[in-house]
Formats: C-alpha cells, sequence, structure tokens
C-alpha cells in the first residue's frame, strides 16, 4: 500500500505534467501526418506508417523518461518533501519502487495511446490489424520500462542535469551495443578486446529488444526471441532498481 500510495501520486504529477502533453500532441500529430507521404511512397506508404509510428513511440516516451524520470528523486529532495516522506514508516527501496511505478504506469498509458491512435490510422487506411505492431509496442514499452530504471539510478545520486545526459547516453550507446561487440572482435589486442566485451555485456543491449524492421516489413516474430526480450529487460530492469535502492540506502539526506 505504502508503494502504490507513492504510485500513485508520481503518476499524477506525471500525467499533469506540461512536458508530457505537448510531447504527447506532437508525437500523435507525426503519426497522423504520416499519411501525408503515403502518395510520395510509392505504394510503401502502410509501411512508413507502421515505421514513423512505432518509432515515434520509442523517441517520445525515452523523452519522456528524460525530463521527467531523470528528476523524480531529486526533485524531492530540492524541495525537502523526501524528509517527511522518510519520517514515516516506509523504507527507501519502496520510496523508490513507487516512483518506478508510477513513472511506468505514464508511460504504458502515453505508449497505450499512440498505439491506439496508430492501430486506428491503419483500420481507417484499410490496411487492416497487424498483431506484430501490438508486440513491438509492448517491446517499446520494456524499452521504456527499462530506461526508467537507468534515470532513477542516476537520479539517486547526481542532478536532474547530468542524470539526463547520463540516461541519454545510456540509450543512445545501448542501441549501438552490437557496433560495440564488432568492434571488440576486430581489435588485435587482447586486453582492449576484453574490455570491449566487457562493456558489451555490461551495457544494456537496446537492440534486442528492437523488431520495428521485421514488423514494417511483414516478418514473422520468433515467440522465442520475443519472450527473451522480455526477460532480459526484466533482469536488467531488477538490477538497476536494486543498485538504485542500494545507493539511495546509503545517501545522507541531514
Amino acid at each position: 500500500m505504502r508503494v502504490l500510495a507513492i504510485a500513485r501520486n508520481t503518476f499524477r504529477e506525471a500525467a499533469r505534467d506540461r512536458v508530457v502533453h505537448l510531447l504527447l500532441v506532437f508525437s500523435v500529430i507525426l503519426i497522423v501526418g504520416s499519411r501525408i507521404l503515403s502518395p510520395l511512397a510509392l505504394g510503401e506508404g502502410v509501411k512508413i506508417t507502421k515505421d514513423l509510428g512505432l518509432s515515434m513511440m520509442g523517441l517520445f516516451g525515452v523523452l519522456v523518461v528524460i525530463f521527467i524520470g531523470s528528476s523524480l528523486v531529486h526533485k524531492e529532495v530540492d524541495r525537502r518533501t523526501i524528509y517527511l516522506v522518510l519520517s514515516k514508516p516506509i523504507r527507501r527501496w519502496e520510496f523508490l519502487l513507487g516512483k518506478f511505478a508510477g513513472m511506468t504506469a505514464t508511460l504504458g498509458a502515453v505508449t497505450g495511446l499512440m498505439l491506439v491512435v496508430l492501430l486506428l490510422l491503419l483500420l481507417a487506411t484499410g490496411a487492416g490489424y497487424d498483431g506484430g505492431i501490438v508486440v513491438a509496442a509492448a517491446l517499446i514499452a520494456a524499452e521504456l520500462t527499462l530506461m526508467t530504471a537507468v534515470a532513477l539510478l542516476f537520479s539517486t545520486f547526481t542532478t536532474p542535469t547530468l542524470s539526463a545526459v547520463f540516461t541519454l547516453s545510456l540509450y543512445i550507446v545501448g542501441h549501438l551495443s552490437g557496433d560495440l561487440l564488432d568492434f571488440a572482435r576486430a581489435v588485435p589486442n587482447p586486453v582492449n578486446r576484453a574490455f570491449s566485451e566487457a562493456l558489451y555485456c555490461l551495457l544494456p543491449n537496446l537492440e534486442m529488444l528492437n523488431v520495428r524492421a521485421e514488423v514494417v516489413h511483414g516478418l514473422a516474430l520468433a515467440p522465442a526471441r520475443v519472450a527473451g526480450a522480455f526477460a532480459y529487460a526484466a533482469l536488467y530492469t531488477l538490477f538497476l532498481l536494486g543498485a538504485g535502492s542500494v545507493v539511495l540506502s546509503r545517501r545522507d539526506f541531514r
């Protein structure tokens, strides 16, 4: 109940934030506006709509994480409300988990609304229902959940600006992790190769959660690959939340 109470307050605060409203409206406009490009797509208008719609879900979702999630803990410290919260019988990991749950619910609502808009747009244009889009959107939601845990971890020990920079950097690196592995295999120096491979294993592999290309081109999604991607996101998120709880438990707010 304590975690749910913090989650509800976090969800209400995030839902009222103007940044979320502006990003959501802008993303919906872009998804709908993708139909304008259809006449120029030489019969590939449906693919463009799917590609742009899924891209907007991921892009604007991570922007919400960066602008709001990066300051969730620091904002409570700056307002000194965390002293009031922690003076009650609530553990610090419960406080962090409540923040995480509230932010995840906000991202779920934003992603869900954009998914509904995209599906309705495809139905209105005669493209029909595509279950692959739902799977891709669910994986995007899993990626955003992981990035929320990243932002919360950084928010426990640094400023909102640095937390936003670190979160964005890790998001970019996470989508380039495959290139890092290719670089490691091409490096002749065994020490540098081992270091690069260690970075590849430690950093999140966000491309594992990206099935946009398969969905856009109508390729079948292997159930084992999808299940593995969800399991990877869940385990990595739990690891980040555990690390964030340890950092927050050791922090002195006096």
